[in-house]
């Protein structure tokens, strides 16, 4: 009896584990008061820009030639642009090209680097070292560079961007993920799972995928912030996304007349905060889920 009565307790034991895991995660990123903040303010933004017609009044490519480069007014509420354009429907509008990009593309080059970290650790030999050497000469070019340069080529759409700025962010993750790798492949569960006849593709995907995820997750968060201001830069500088396509980037182009920075900030101001504040809240979310799901922390 009291061998059945104490194998009951370590089931229970078992089976409850996951769930303290997941509420120690909920309660150390709950004391990080500038991860909630980054959080509520991300909530708002991805809110209003997915029920922007809900938030707007007017539309976000509508001209009205009587009203250009209006200040802003009761009808307008952070003016108009040079076209008579809705400043405040153009940047929630935006945001859902801007936010897009940046949830898309991290997932891309959080997939490639995800997969190509564990499978070059885990195979070690020449396809270590072909995938490393593929690494090195990916983060050889500057970004913006091969930014620029292949926006050239391919052409300025908005998946083309989106895909070019996913292609360019995978050899970071994919070395985090490499070191993380070599060190769980040795310990005992893998060790273990290999020596009853456990597949290499199971090995991988089971038995090392989980124990990456922490750090790969927090990782894709700030990648968020990199592709949004990727293709900010691309459109202020006139090779993102094409009007009147609104994005906070191409918005922002207007700032690079000096009468418009000194004369006219509606133009240029509302979509510069609109990129600060969402990359700033992306960073907040990105350090408290690192604390959160650290596995060395000791704050519970």
């Amino acid at each position: 009896m009291a061998a059945s009565g104490a194998a009951g307790d370590v089931a229970a034991e078992v089976e409850q584990a996951p769930r303290r895991g997941r509420r120690r995660v909920w309660r150390r990123f709950r004391r990080h008061r500038l991860a909630l903040l980054g959080t509520a303010i991300l909530v708002v933004f991805t809110f209003m820009a997915a029920f922007a017609p809900l938030v707007t009044w007017h539309d976000p490519n509508d001209t009205d030639i009587d009203a250009l480069r209006t200040p802003p007014s009761w009808s307008h509420v952070m003016g108009t642009d040079e076209a008579g354009r809705d400043q405040y429907a153009r940047v929630v509008y935006a945001g859902r090209i801007s936010i897009a990009v940046g949830l898309v593309a991290a997932a891309i080059s959080t997939i490639i680097g995800t997969f190509l970290g564990i499978v070059s650790a885990y195979a070690g030999g020449w396809l270590d070292n072909l995938i490393q050497r593929a690494v090195e000469i990916v983060m050889m070019f500057p970004t913006l560079f091969a930014l620029i340069l292949l926006v050239a080529v391919i052409g300025a759409s908005v998946w083309n961007i989106i895909f070019i700025i996913g292609i360019l962010g995978w050899p970071g993750k994919t070395r985090l993920v490499r070191g993380q790798v070599l060190s769980l492949k040795e310990m005992d569960f893998v060790i273990g799972a290999r020596a009853v006849g456990a597949g290499h593709w199971r090995i991988m995907l089971i038995h090392i995928l989980p124990g990456v995820v922490p750090y790969v997750i927090v990782a894709a968060t700030l990648t968020i912030a990199g592709a949004i201001l990727s293709e900010a830069s691309l459109s202020f500088l006139g090779l993102g996304v094409r009007l009147p396509t609104a994005t906070w980037g191409n918005m922002m182009n207007a700032a690079q007349s000096l009468n418009v920075l000194k004369n006219q900030p509606w133009l240029w101001l509302p979509p510069g905060i609109a990129i600060s504040t969402t990359v700033i809240a992306v960073n907040f979310l990105g350090d408290g889920l690192r604390d959160a799901l650290d596995p060395r922390s000791t704050i519970d």
